[in-house]
């Protein structure tokens, strides 16, 4: 792990700056599970793609922006990062998503995600559902100072699809302490009984499939600066 997020720092994290600074891409975080079985992923990297054409060109605009940061370094460090990027690991996996609808606190700093994911019999009804009754209930209560909750989001898989896999859409909670997931509320609030129903019934046994925590490790800010935590 050590090794992987210092190659994050020092090499893949300038290539994703540069491609951020060029809007080839509009954002990257790289996030480490929270607990867990040893057996699950325990490393999740996000990009912001924005477009369709940036979709389509984002494998020669990483290679173009690896050639050029590879350029800016000495010939010993290229020789020190080709040794420490042989480093023994495996891609898990690699999806596609859509946001759909999303509420935030004015500053939206998180440290820590909450993925909660669900394999709905009905993506479209799910989300709809979120958009119409819980987005609004999270804005209310971020704006009155009810929650520590500081991000809410909602998204979809575009790729891949089908029931042989376990999860086809997810909400995303974002808080800033560890302990806030914990103890979210500072007060008493009213859920939407009619969204809690519309929910529950695209969900198996009225539950999400799995509920994950990130810490985010490292970001980039809006000028392509990486940031770590």
């Amino acid at each position: 792990m050590k090794t992987f997020i210092g190659n994050e720092a020092m090499y893949r994290g300038k290539i994703h700056g540069n491609l951020l600074k060029k809007r080839n891409i509009t954002g990257w975080s790289m996030c480490t599970r929270v607990n867990g079985l040893e057996s699950e992923p325990n490393i999740y990297s996000c990009y912001g793609i924005a477009s369709y054409d940036n979709l389509d060109k984002i494998g020669e605009r990483w290679a173009a922006a690896r050639d050029e940061v590879r350029a800016t370094m000495s010939k010993e460090h290229l020789d020190d990062i080709d040794q420490r990027i042989k480093q023994k690991k495996f891609r898990v996996g690699e999806v596609l998503l859509n946001r759909a609808s999303m509420a935030s606190t004015e500053n939206s700093e998180w440290n820590y995600l909450v993925h909660n994911y669900t394999n709905a019999t009905d993506v479209n009804v799910f989300l709809t559902a979120q958009d119409q009754y819980f987005k609004p209930h999270f804005e209310k209560h971020m704006k009155a100072g009810n929650t520590k909750q500081v991000l809410w989001l909602t998204a979809m898989v575009l790729s891949p699809q089908g029931y042989g896999y376990n999860w086809n859409s997810y909400t995303v909670d974002g808080f800033v302490k560890y302990s806030d997931i914990f103890n979210a509320w500072t007060s008493d609030v009213e859920w939407p009984q009619e969204g809690l129903e519309a929910v529950s019934k695209t969900m198996k046994n009225e539950q999400f499939y799995k509920r994950v925590i990130w810490q985010r490790k490292m970001w980039l800010d809006e000028q392509g600066k990486l940031m770590t935590n």
